[in-house]
């Protein structure tokens, strides 16, 4: 709990070091309180010595007096309860390891906090309590159940025009950001509010009958509070008016719109360095997080789309990558929701355009939005009321206290008017002069005279710092004299990097593109962070400033030979096409349905297990996506297709668009193949995905991917594009020719590789009976598909199989054990590690339908509303309008519907 990375060296002598001091702050002169106990240590506290514990024991006490008719006395216990607490569980100590249980705490903490209003209001203290419930709906402006309570005491103080305020204000923050109404019990208090209905009369005022409905539970998810920002410079200078203004933007806490601040300039004046200089500065005032990110609006490669940023950012607060909603509304509503009630700073660096911004935007207040840009962004200064603050160069008094302080006042004072003539001729550019100057405080035989002269000589290379009218080719001198000081290997990895086309470079991957062991690539690129060449940008990783990249692939034109960047090219390509098949592999162990098989690099990377697969894929995603564009576009198709077939897990972190990208460019290179293997497995990536969003191009791509898997002789693709297609047309209720799909996928699977295809084709063959009324053939299929799953250990086509036996069981009226298989496949099912909507969410669809019948109501609801919360966070709104149809009517007791559910096995979507 004491590092969320890996333990540092010295981490058994710094957690002693800890206890003893522990040990001395309370006293524990004879270790009875902290024991030491292999492997570690255990701390003995009793339940009064524990405040949670208090906490807990009070509010249980409460709720006894509750039950026995005393609220008083229940009220007086809880609020001594809640007397407890001061400001969040665990604030301040900032572990990843402890906010799961933290966000548990708080939860506790909101509970007792609406229970108290709702027994305070049974017992009349209306007029008392509405101070208390509007700080609370203000600090949680989702939570239903404080709005109505809100609602209700201000109606009792005769407010009824402010209660009603407050249920339009709720429906109006439920629209925007969830694109919901409020519940059904809120929006009948909000009639009887209307109507000015009398509340009902108690005969005991101790014991009340409660008007209020129950709290609805909260759809946010608790997480650890992000702090994103890259590290600040040691020697920041300068920019006192520009902090003193960006300053003046803080918003109040009580602020009422997101403050939004645009800093333009040119390339390295040292925008991102004020920015994130400012924002450490202040971020202590944003108790609910710090973002950031690279939009990379200039620079090589293609500039971050909206999507990618907020894959990130719902990720930092706590979103599972695999529950990422599809298309950017989605997800920038899900993204609007998490900032809303939190006072977060975010900060936007290197963008291109005001479109990038728009979706990152927060739409509550209580944010602050910083963003760095070569771009003027007028459209965001008239549009969305940004403040604009341009960047120039520095002024010559900042000017001077960088240099001196950079190569230190002694050596300035002998060389003042050298000092004078470098700051002139670097044209005060920041880059430029920290550059110059750290050059000259680097070797100390080199006077500040040298490197002026050195600026001064050649033209070629002097023009743009001579006139100050062109920062980019000054920094591109000023780099090369700051190159030529690097040993044979550390400017051979300089440039090498300048090759690779993503975002960053894990050490691993710059061990590649140089051929060397990957220890000694570490110490060659620490070499390089700490001449101000790349950046760390995470742990094990490294980033350019957008001039040193270009500045480094220019070196790498000009220096290598086209044979030496194309070996390192093919190095780069083999390790990242060999580490995703292992990955892939690791992440789907039952399937077997790689096409092709890269060659092994001289330095294999380790993915020991799914979970280091599945960090190694969200590491590495972006870097995937470019490779495989960079490999297409300079006709590198073999490494293309070696990409493309590794991709599945694109699909598992709902990366459906990225999916159908990739596949889209991969066809160009399997067609440049000729190999009609090679086409039929890309059509097959695009054909799965298109079906997902229910595109209308599927059917063609899987019907042609099947033709030609035919005519290729690859039964495994004829068996995947069979079931892609009969899927599809079952969706589209085209059971008939759904069937013949999947017969023919089953004829083709039996007694093929390790029945894994069998048990799919089983599975969508007992779905299809289902639909079709044949419910003991569903079983039928449902048990073989379950058994076959069962023996190949495979629990995410286990969960689908058992909920299909559900629904036949379902058919026949035998609702006790639809719930039984039910239950089994909905703990599978949250054990998986993505594609919730078909192992989680759809199990209980099929539960609530037989609880319901049951007469198991409230039961049935929960499970439809976690089924309608899935498919909405993975953009299937049809879905999820489906089972809020069912949560709408379900008192009524229809008769058995099935929810239309998507029946597409996981598994095999790659």
């Amino acid at each position: 709990m004491t590092w969320d990375d890996e333990p540092p060296a010295t981490a058994v002598k710094q957690l002693q070091n800890s206890v003893s001091a522990l040990r001395g702050r309370l006293g524990d002169i004879g270790q009875r309180l902290i024991r030491t106990e292999e492997p570690g240590y255990r701390i003995c506290v009793g339940e009064e010595a524990l405040d949670s514990l208090r906490f807990a024991a009070a509010l249980a006490d409460s709720r006894r007096h509750a039950a026995e008719g005393s609220l008083d006395r229940a009220v007086g216990v809880i609020r001594s309860a809640l007397s407890l607490w001061r400001g969040s569980a665990l604030d301040g100590l900032g572990s990843a390891a402890l906010a799961r249980s933290a966000a548990r705490l708080d939860e506790q903490r909101l509970g007792a906090l609406e229970l108290c209003g709702r027994w305070r209001l049974e017992i009349d203290e209306h007029h008392e309590v509405v101070d208390d419930l509007a700080d609370l709906v203000h600090d949680h402006p989702l939570r239903e159940g404080l709005h109505a309570q809100l609602m209700t005491a201000l109606d009792r103080c005769g407010r009824r025009a402010d209660a009603l305020h407050v249920f339009h204000r709720l429906r109006t923050r439920l629209a925007e950001e969830l694109g919901v109404d409020p519940g059904a019990d809120v929006q009948r208090l909000h009639e009887q509010i209307l109507r000015g209905a009398p509340r009902p009369r108690r005969t005991n005022r101790t014991r009340a009958v409660s008007v209020l409905p129950a709290p609805r539970p909260s759809r946010a998810v608790a997480s650890p509070v992000p702090r994103q920002l890259p590290q600040t410079i040691r020697d920041f200078t300068g920019r006192a008016d520009h902090l003193a203004a960006l300053d003046a933007l803080l918003p109040p806490a009580g602020g009422r719109a997101v403050v939004i601040s645009a800093l333009d300039g040119s390339g390295g004046v040292g925008k991102t360095t004020l920015a994130v200089h400012w924002a450490h500065r202040v971020q202590d005032r944003f108790p609910d997080g710090t973002l950031h990110t690279n939009l990379r609006g200039y620079g090589p490669g293609q500039p971050a789309s909206p999507d990618e940023v907020l894959d990130d950012f719902l990720v930092a607060l706590g979103v599972h990558p695999a529950a990422v909603p599809a298309g950017t509304g989605a997800r920038s509503g899900l993204f609007r929701t998490l900032a809303a009630g939190r006072r977060m700073l975010i900060v936007l660096d290197n963008a291109n355009s005001a479109e990038q911004i728009r979706p990152l935007l927060p739409g509550a207040p209580g944010c602050m939005v910083l963003v760095t840009s070569r771009d003027s962004l007028t459209g965001l200064v008239v549009t969305e009321a940004a403040h604009r603050l341009t960047l120039d160069v520095l002024s010559p008094a900042e000017a001077l206290s960088l240099v001196v302080g950079i190569i230190g006042p002694t050596r300035a004072r002998k060389e003042s008017a050298a000092v004078e003539n470098l700051i002139r001729l670097c044209a005060r550019l920041p880059l430029a002069l920290r550059i110059a100057a750290g050059r000259a405080a680097a070797h100390e035989h080199a006077s500040v005279t040298d490197i002026v002269t050195e600026l001064a000589d050649e033209d070629s290379r002097l023009d743009a710092l001579s006139w100050g009218q062109d920062p980019y080719a000054a920094v591109r001198n000023v780099l090369e004299w700051s190159y030529e000081q690097l040993t044979a290997p550390q400017a051979h990895l300089f440039r090498c990097l300048g090759l690779h086309p993503g975002p960053d470079i894990s050490a691993p991957a710059a061990a590649a593109l140089v051929r060397l062991p990957p220890h000694e690539t570490r110490r060659l690129l620490n070499t390089l962070a700490d001449a101000h060449l790349i950046e760390p940008s995470a742990h094990d990783r490294y980033r350019f400033h957008d001039l040193l990249r270009a500045y480094a692939d220019e070196l790498a034109w000009k220096h290598d030979a086209e044979d030496e960047r194309s070996h390192a090219l093919d190095a780069l390509l083999t390790w990242y096409s060999h580490t995703a098949h292992t990955a892939d592999r690791r992440l789907y162990p039952t399937c077997t349905r790689l096409v092709t098989n890269p060659a092994e690099p001289a330095h294999p990377h380790p993915i020991p297990d799914r979970d280091h697969a599945w960090a190694w894929f969200t590491a590495e995603r972006a870097n995937l996506v470019a490779v495989l564009h960079h490999a297409v576009d300079r006709t590198m198709d073999r490494y293309a297709l070696h990409l493309v077939d590794a991709l599945g897990f694109l699909v598992l972190m709902g990366g459906w668009e990225e999916r159908i990208d990739t596949a889209t460019a991969g066809l160009r290179a399997a067609r440049r193949s000729g190999e009609a293997e090679h086409e039929a497995n890309v059509l097959l990536a695009r054909g799965e995905a298109l079906a997902h969003l229910q595109h209308p191009d599927a059917e063609p791509d899987l019907a042609r991917a099947s033709a030609l898997a035919r005519d290729a002789g690859n039964i495994h693709i004829q068996i995947a594009a069979r079931t892609e297609l009969g899927q599809l047309l079952r969706r589209q209720t085209r059971f008939a020719e759904a069937l013949l799909h999947f017969d023919e996928a089953r004829a083709l699977s039996r007694g093929f590789d390790t029945g894994r295809w069998e048990a799919v084709a089983e599975g969508n063959i007992a779905q299809l009976h289902a639909d079709l009324g044949n419910y003991q053939q569903a079983i039928d299929h449902g048990t073989r598909s379950a058994q076959l799953r069962h023996q190949l250990g495979d629990t995410d086509g286990e969960a689908c199989a058992l909920s299909a036996i559900a629904r036949g069981r379902q058919g026949i009226g035998d609702h006790e054990t639809a719930i039984t298989n039910c239950r089994r496949a909905i703990a599978l099912g949250r054990a998986s590690l993505g594609s919730h909507d078909e192992t989680l969410a759809w199990p209980l669809a099929v539960l609530a339908t037989s609880l319901n019948h049951l007469g198991h109501v409230d039961e049935a609801i929960a499970c439809w509303q976690e089924a309608s919360a899935i498919y909405t966070d993975r953009g299937l709104d049809t879905d999820a309008a489906t089972m809020d149809h069912h949560i709408r009517t379900a008192h009524h007791l229809p008769p058995d519907t099935y929810p239309t559910v998507r029946i597409a096995d996981q598994s095999l979507i790659r």
